[in-house]
């Protein structure tokens, strides 16, 4: 599964140096983030796992994808609000995942969603908000 959720954009950002473990790529982002647990679920899956602009390469240690290397070499820094270059980037990768894809598409068409699951409606919607796809989050 791939979600994206735009604070991927700042995992990737701290991989820049080279392969970090979840440890410190979650201490590094829960600095960005207070509300955001380093050790929690949301670090592990949705940041890392569920990522397409990192991959495992092992131990539980994280390097960038061949998107993460694309979207590190655009103008933007961590934890810096998004460029225009990388809110074109992010908004291509909503549409890797074929659910998320669909969720998107009729967000944007229509401003609602009829998928069954909520949860993933109003995350996309807030990520379509951050890219400046949608005026507002809708459910």
């Amino acid at each position: 599964m791939v979600l994206l959720d735009v604070r991927c954009r700042d995992v990737a950002r701290i991989l820049t140096a080279g392969p970090r473990s979840r440890r410190e790529i979650g201490t590094e982002l829960s600095k960005l983030y207070p509300s955001l647990r380093p050790r929690g679920s949301w670090v592990r899956d949705v940041l890392l796992r569920w990522n397409p602009l990192v991959v495992n390469v092992g131990d539980d240690n994280w390097g960038l994808s061949t998107l993460g290397q694309a979207l590190i070499k655009l103008p933007g820094e961590l934890g810096k609000p998004l460029t225009e270059e990388e809110k074109i980037f992010l908004a291509g990768l909503v549409f890797l995942d074929d659910t998320q894809r669909k969720v998107a598409a009729e967000l944007i068409t229509t401003g609602s969603s009829t998928y069954r699951n909520t949860w993933l409606v109003r995350h996309t919607s807030k990520v379509l908000a951050q890219l400046n796809l949608l005026k507002v989050a809708t459910q």
